[in-house]
């Protein structure tokens, strides 16, 4: 919820809606999309939905924890977060639909980032102030899940049987070790690719988004489209705006998890080493950090033909808003979004009661708004672009043709990524220590296309020595 508060010419077509609180789960984060930094808990295992992936010991799972009796006298909602641009239009939708009156409802910004708020959570929790929820990134949500700052959904009244309508995967990443549902998302996170339709047009000959798909529908097709808009534009205009955005796709589709038995697993990190280094080499990717000014003002020129973005890239908000140009920008409508060469979904942000929590009703009510109600969970999509984590609500929305996004000259984002968001699986692919493991991976893939390793053995040997010294009691596969 990839602070997004630079005021930049920003990419007004494709403005970074929301930052994630999925951006909570996107800001401030490396070239790589992800954020990190610091250390994580010590190796003891935690997965999301099943399996032995990160499990350090074996051995019989925890028994279920059982619900919390919270305090119930509480006079005010506090939620922890790292950044407004997603938490203000809630608790704004909240008052809004509710009897809850706005100085009934605050945040509390902890960190400036994701990786921050993995780490400052902690010292704000153990000392007295008020915190009843949690805003908690895929990355790192199984650190906080497996450990004594959550309590499960339950105490709240809410059960996985009202989860009927969500997207699985979700589900299965608010589960602790012993099965017990703790937390749960607003939000399902599927991606595509936005791109200048004009461009398209002038360099690919393609007139549609089915016509681009067709381009690019797998990787072998998106670097053919890549060396022709390359030839085409005299090497003005490249495929990808950052290495970092095709990394969230292609690491998305990984089989195993970055821990298995206390084992990182390349997978297939090790291609995108390759990859990465032939992309930047032909000018096919530009080489702007993810997140920097420059990421936002390559997409008022003709720098880049497009960018991998999640749905809370595309969507109304803090972005939007506050971007220098805004709808007035150079390239406002002109992007348009088609699946791309693989499906993938990046990020999300999960809402999870803490232990300290003493506003038990307000807070189940907060949650049911944001992630049960199948009404509520529709206005707010169509309020702020968001793809909620509702299936009824979002086949509801495309069937109406009720969404229109002028970033993408009218298109609706959700009739595009309605089959990419069925089809996500991340079940067993997630662990606590994820966060840590691809910020490493990540620098090592920069280095590497920057010179700072002559070979791939070098960076590969880069990335397990940063990864040792944080987890020295991993195995490598």
């Amino acid at each position: 919820m990839k602070n997004f508060n630079k005021k930049i010419a920003l990419i007004a077509a494709l403005a970074c809606a929301g930052t994630m609180l999925a951006g909570c789960n996107s800001n401030t984060t490396d070239d790589g999309g992800n954020t990190g930094g610091g250390n994580a808990p010590a190796a003891d295992g935690g997965n999301a939905g099943g399996g032995d992936s990160g499990n350090a010991g074996g051995g019989d799972a925890p028994a279920p924890a059982p619900a919390a009796d919270l305090a119930d006298d509480g006079d005010k909602l506090t939620i922890l977060c790292w950044t407004g641009d997603d938490i203000d239009p809630m608790i704004d939708y909240f008052v809004a639909n509710s009897d809850y009156t706005k100085d009934q409802v605050t945040w509390v910004q902890v960190g400036t980032s994701g990786g921050e708020a993995r780490e400052q959570y902690q010292q704000y929790l153990s000392g007295g102030e008020d915190a009843d929820l949690l805003i908690l990134e895929a990355d790192w949500i199984l650190q906080y899940l497996n450990d004594q700052y959550t309590v499960p959904l339950s105490s709240l009244g809410i059960d996985k049987g009202d989860y009927s309508n969500a997207y699985s995967y979700t589900t299965a990443i608010g589960t602790d070790e012993s099965g017990t549902l703790r937390a749960a998302t607003w939000q399902c996170a599927p991606g595509g690719y936005a791109y200048r339709a004009d461009l398209a047009e002038q360099y690919l000959g393609v007139t549609s988004p089915e016509e681009m798909q067709a381009k690019i529908g797998d990787w072998s097709k998106f670097e053919e489209a890549a060396k022709t808009v390359s030839e085409a534009s005299g090497g003005k205009t490249a495929m990808a705006a950052t290495l970092g955005g095709m990394w969230q796709v292609y690491q998305y589709n990984r089989s195993q998890p970055w821990v298995v038995n206390n084992k990182v697993v390349l997978d297939n990190a090790e291609n995108f080493l390759d990859i990465a280094k032939t992309y930047r080499e032909n000018n096919w990717v530009t080489d702007v950090g993810q997140w920097s000014d420059a990421w936002y003002a390559i997409g008022q020129d003709d720098s880049t033909m497009g960018y991998f973005f999640s749905t809370w890239c595309l969507g109304s908000g803090a972005m939007l808003s506050n971007a220098e140009g805004g709808e007035g920008g150079a390239t406002y409508g002109k992007y348009n979004l088609c699946p791309g060469p693989s499906g993938y979904a990046w990020g999300g942000s999960w809402l999870a009661p803490s232990t300290k929590c003493n506003n038990k009703t307000m807070a189940a009510d907060f949650v049911k708004m944001f992630t049960v109600n199948t009404d509520t969970m529709k206005g707010y999509a169509l309020s702020k672009g968001e793809f909620v984590n509702n299936k009824a609500a979002m086949q509801a929305i495309v069937d109406e043709k009720s969404n229109s996004n002028p970033l993408l000259g009218g298109q609706d984002q959700f009739a595009v990524l309605m089959d990419s968001a069925n089809a996500i699986k991340m079940d067993g692919l997630i662990t606590k220590y994820d966060s840590a493991i691809k910020e490493q991976f990540n620098n090592a893939v920069t280095d590497y296309v920057d010179g700072k390793y002559a070979t791939k053995e070098d960076a590969l040997n880069g990335f397990q020595d940063a990864v040792a010294a944080i987890y020295p009691d991993f195995d490598w596969d």
